[in-house]
């Protein structure tokens, strides 16, 4: 008896090959062909009667028949489309719409802008209604000290003026320089800064006041310093050669006293004659201070010397040149005054009339 093959039971070495070749049986499907089936078959209906599905619902559709309940008739109904989804998802955290904070964002950004757009103008045009008060305020003031100036420069120049009046003129030289330089400090100030594209019109219509002011405010400095020299001048003159009453005959205990006297008031008169200002209009006057003050210690000596030899002739005479050389410092003093009184009376005019005008032209 002829023994069994050991290699017909590999697989595929069972002799079926030659069965499907000569056709008894069907040969098994290969993989490709198996492919070709799947792509014909047709998939179930959806729940929503829709007549095509796309391959993601379909998947999702198969495995809802796979959870669903079988029917009394033990078939599976499908589940609608995103039904497992929806049930995959219910029990957790859902994710919340983040638009409306955006939304919100804009809003209060676009209300914060229209605020802006707003309210930064007018808070502009309020700060250059302030600073134009300030302008308005410092030009006034400066005029209203014209007045008393003009009072001052009279009393200062009138030769009959009392010591009492000439003294108060440091008092309104000082409030017009006042008034002056707060006109200049307001108009030369820095102007306010503003935001980009806020309209900057008030505080530019404040530019032709402020180059005004600056002009009369230094105007009204100068009026100021020019009546301030002539107070010096006049002050100082009056003080030099001090000595008044000087005897033509005296003891000489008396010439003793009246000789240190003397020594002082020369060092006095030096000293006066020194720190008198500079000045075009007082010209004559320090010319003529000087020349006398020059004579001055000479002409001591000889008047002691004349009161000592008992010579009263020689000693009036000395006293009368001393009080001759006082009449032309005097004289060129006055008339010194006399021209300052009219020059800085015409500018104190044309200045009160220019502050009206620029106060009538200034932005309220």
């Amino acid at each position: 008896m002829a023994r069994r093959s050991e290699t017909s039971a590999l697989p595929g070495n069972d002799g079926r090959w030659f069965l499907e070749l000569i056709g008894v049986i069907e040969s098994e499907p290969e993989s490709t062909a198996t492919y070709a089936t799947l792509e014909t078959l047709v998939p179930p209906p959806v729940a929503d009667d829709s007549t095509t599905v796309s391959a993601g619902a379909a998947t999702a559709e198969v495995a809802g028949a796979l959870l669903a309940e079988p029917t009394p008739n033990g078939e599976f109904v499908p589940l609608a489309p995103g039904a497992f989804t929806a049930a995959a998802t219910a029990d957790g955290p859902r994710r919340r719409p983040v638009w409306w904070i955006s939304g919100l964002l804009l809003l209060v950004l676009v209300g914060a802008l229209g605020v802006g757009i707003y309210l930064l103008p007018r808070a502009s045009d309020q700060d250059a209604a302030v600073l134009a008060s300030q302008h308005r305020s410092a030009m006034v003031d400066m005029r209203n000290e014209l007045p008393r100036t003009q009072q001052a420069l009279g009393d200062l120049t009138d030769p009959a003026a009392s010591p009492e009046a000439v003294s108060a003129v440091p008092e309104a030289i000082a409030a017009l320089s006042s008034v002056s330089g707060g006109a200049i400090a307001v108009a030369t100030a820095p102007m306010p800064a503003t935001l980009p594209l806020v309209p900057r019109d008030g505080f530019d219509s404040l530019e032709p006041t402020r180059e005004a002011m600056t002009i009369l405010g230094a105007t009204g400095r100068d009026v100021a310093g020019r009546i301030g020299i002539g107070f010096t001048y006049r002050t100082s003159i009056e003080a030099l050669f001090g000595i008044d009453g000087l005897p033509i005959d005296a003891p000489d205990d008396a010439i003793a006293d009246l000789s240190l006297a003397l020594a002082e008031d020369l060092a006095e008169t030096g000293r006066l004659i020194a720190d008198l200002p500079q000045d075009a209009g007082f010209v004559a006057v320090a010319e003529a201070a000087t020349v006398a003050s020059q004579r001055y210690p000479t002409w001591q000596l000889e008047y002691l010397d004349a009161l000592r030899q008992g010579d009263g002739e020689q000693a009036g005479a000395l006293v009368a040149e001393l009080a001759a050389a006082l009449r032309t410092v005097d004289s060129r003093l006055h008339t010194a005054l006399g021209v300052l009184r009219t020059e800085l009376d015409g500018v104190i005019v044309i200045l009160a009339a220019e502050l009206e005008a620029a106060i009538d032209t200034a932005p309220e």
